[in-house]
């Protein structure tokens, strides 16, 4: 069957918010509805009511996998859509790779077990894969986040809005605790402490082969290493593999010991530029400390596979082919050293609006652009010069070529410069308060769109 809408994850994933919320995807967090699935009476599912299972068949899975079938996009997909409209390899290329190519289902094994409208045999189909957003605990509080994934936001988001912020369950209202510090005034952001999820998932060991873990900062979330612990005792650990998407600012000791047991550690380390520009866009975090963490992790026992995840967005869009040049140059073990991603793995921000590529006006565009085509050549004589097979140089070569067009599709794409004023003022009493100034910390950037600023 030739479709290219096909995605596995509706079939045979699960995927949980930082509130607890289930979805069906997490690159579906664009979607009109955020992927929310709910039941009958349109009450979301969550991870704490011990309906996981039957999220599984609610109407929006239907639905979605009833538009995959008749190769068409869901709009709850448009962010796939939007990336492989750019030519952009797309969270769909990844999971076909991993779940159909390398032969752990078939579409004609799942598509024998699902209705025309898109209802699935649950209890045939396992799901095997796990992404866990484990609440918004994070010792970070980067430019583009917000309260909703990062706890140490929720001072900064006062000062900007006030004590009220959204969340696909609703209003999360801010008060201070009796140490002076902004928490939710109720918060449903620690349900992991919640041993109703535990016990469900605890369940599930014998068929997960795949966990995506996220935060907040997931590395910073006890509970999951103490469920770890039991894949271990249960002689699972060595069929599963454990993915992480980490700023890579700390790294405990307990999980060198715990992950040496699993078939494979999988880091995606959000890293989105180099020195000043990291320290920039990714307060408090220092760039030297991450890097030491990087090396270490590169020579950790077990086996691990590690690439850079880049969030390009309008803060490192000047800086991305440096980066990329500075990935080559600085090549670590097992950190994007195989052909399936050759050099660096990015993806676009595509919220907020005032931080997204798309929001630049047309002349910086097109800077942009004239910069990325002059970087192309250098980029390539600089991957001929490393001491890689020709198979990997042309992959490599090929990548840089597709990677920074795609780019340049998608920044075109759309024009969003109505944010820039949205831009500005964030940007100024973010300054403020970071005790920051993007004159300083990315003058190529300031000097492209200063005048922008009114």
């Amino acid at each position: 069957m030739v479709n290219d809408k096909l995605c596995p994850l509706p079939w045979m994933s699960q995927s949980l918010k930082s509130n607890g919320d289930i979805r069906i995807c997490c690159q579906a967090n664009q979607g009109p509805d955020k992927g929310l699935l709910r039941d009958t009476n349109g009450v979301v599912y969550n991870a704490i009511d011990g309906r996981m299972q039957e999220s599984r068949n609610s109407q929006l899975s239907k639905d979605i996998r009833k538009s995959m079938m008749n190769n068409k996009w869901h709009p709850e997909c448009i962010r796939c859509e939007r990336e492989v409209n750019a030519n952009m390899r797309a969270r769909i290329n990844y999971e076909n790779d991993i779940w159909i190519k390398n032969g752990h289902f078939s579409w004609e094994e799942l598509l024998i077990l699902t209705d025309e409208d898109g209802t699935i045999d649950a209890d045939a189909i396992d799901c095997k894969y796990y992404d866990l957003r484990f609440g918004n605990l994070c010792n970070l509080s980067c430019r583009m986040c917000g309260p909703t994934e990062s706890s140490t936001w929720y001072k900064n988001y006062v000062k900007l809005y006030g004590p009220v912020f959204s969340d696909s369950h609703g209003k999360v209202t801010l008060v201070k605790n009796e140490k002076g510090k902004y928490v939710p005034k109720n918060d449903v952001y620690n349900w992991p402490d919640d041993d109703i999820f535990w016990n469900d998932i605890d369940a599930r060991i014998p068929e997960i082969k795949l966990l995506y873990i996220v935060g907040g900062e997931p590395l910073m979330i006890t509970k999951h290493y103490n469920f770890l612990q039991k894949c271990i005792d249960y002689n699972r650990a060595k069929d599963i593999t454990v993915e992480y998407n980490t700023n890579l600012t700390n790294i405990p000791n307990r999980a060198y010991e715990i992950w040496k047991h699993f078939k494979q550690i999988n880091i995606g380390a959000s890293i989105d530029g180099v020195g000043k520009i990291n320290d920039y866009m990714r307060p408090p975090s220092n760039f030297s400390q991450i890097y030491k963490n990087l090396q270490e992790v590169s020579k950790a026992e077990g086996n691990y596979k590690i690439w850079i995840a880049a969030t390009v967005n309008v803060f490192n869009v000047l800086h991305f082919p440096e980066f990329i040049e500075w990935i080559i140059r600085n090549k670590l073990p097992r950190v994007n050293d195989d052909n399936c991603r050759p050099l660096i793995t990015p993806h676009p921000l595509h919220r907020p609006w005032h931080y997204s590529i798309r929001m630049l006006p047309i002349r910086a565009k097109d800077v942009v652009k004239e910069k990325y085509t002059k970087y192309k050549l250098s980029l390539c004589n600089l991957i001929d010069e490393q001491n890689w097979s020709v198979d990997r140089k042309d992959a490599s070569k090929l990548e840089v070529h597709n990677i920074l067009n795609s780019y340049i599709d998608f920044m075109y794409a759309e024009d969003r410069s109505e944010n820039l004023p949205i831009f500005w003022e964030t940007t100024r009493k973010l300054d403020e308060i970071y005790n920051h100034s993007i004159e300083e910390s990315i003058p190529e950037l300031y000097n492209l769109i200063k005048d922008s600023e009114n």
